[in-house]
C-alpha cells in the first residue's frame, strides 16, 4: 500500500475519534465498584492471598511447613531401611519389574521398526504413504456413500 495513504487514513480516523463526545459512565457504576472493593476488604485474613496474611502468621506457617517437609523426608528415608516392609517392597518391585519388561519389549520393537523403516528406500516409503492415503480416501468415500444410501433409504421408508 501507499505509505501516504496509510498516514492519511490514520489521521482521518484520529480526527473522527477525537470528535466523538466523551462517554459518561452509568451512575450506579461507581457505587458498584466501591461496594466490590469494600467487600474484598471485609474478607477474613485466611480467605485472602498469602501475601496479605499477617507477617507473623506467614512466618509460623512457613516454619511449620518446612518442619513437616523435613519430617516427611526423614520418615521416607527411615522407611526405606525398615525391615518389616521388605516383603511388601519385593511385591511392589515385582510389579515394576513386569512394567519394566513390557517397556523394554515395546522399546525394542520400536527400535527394530525404526531400523527397518530407515533401510527402505525413498521410493518404497513414498509408495507406502500413497497407498495409506488412498486407502484412507477410499474408506472415507465408501463410508459417505453407504451413509447416504442408508439415509436415503430411511427417508423413502418414511415417505411411504
Amino acid at each position: 500500500m501507499n505509505p501516504d495513504y496509510d498516514k492519511q487514513l490514520e489521521a482521518a480516523i484520529s480526527r473522527e475519534l477525537k470528535a466523538l463526545p466523551e462517554l459518561a459512565a452509568p451512575g450506579a457504576l461507581a457505587n458498584r465498584v466501591m461496594a466490590a472493593i469494600g467487600q474484598r476488604a471485609r474478607v477474613p485474613w485466611y480467605r485472602r492471598s498469602w501475601q496479605t496474611w499477617p507477617l507473623a502468621l506467614q512466618g509460623v506457617l512457613l516454619v511449620g511447613l518446612l518442619a513437616a517437609f523435613a519430617l516427611l523426608c526423614f520418615g521416607g528415608w527411615q522407611l526405606a531401611h525398615f525391615t518389616m516392609l521388605t516383603p511388601a517392597a519385593r511385591e511392589v518391585s515385582g510389579w515394576f519389574s513386569l512394567v519394566n519388561a513390557v517397556w523394554n519389549a515395546a522399546n525394542t520393537l520400536a527400535t527394530a521398526l525404526g531400523l527397518a523403516f530407515r533401510s527402505l528406500g525413498p521410493a518404497v516409503i513414498t509408495g507406502i504413504a500413497v497407498m495409506l492415503l488412498a486407502s484412507y480416501a477410499a474408506c472415507v468415500g465408501l463410508g459417505t456413500v453407504y451413509w447416504r444410501l442408508a439415509f436415503c433409504a430411511s427417508l423413502k421408508e418414511r415417505q411411504l
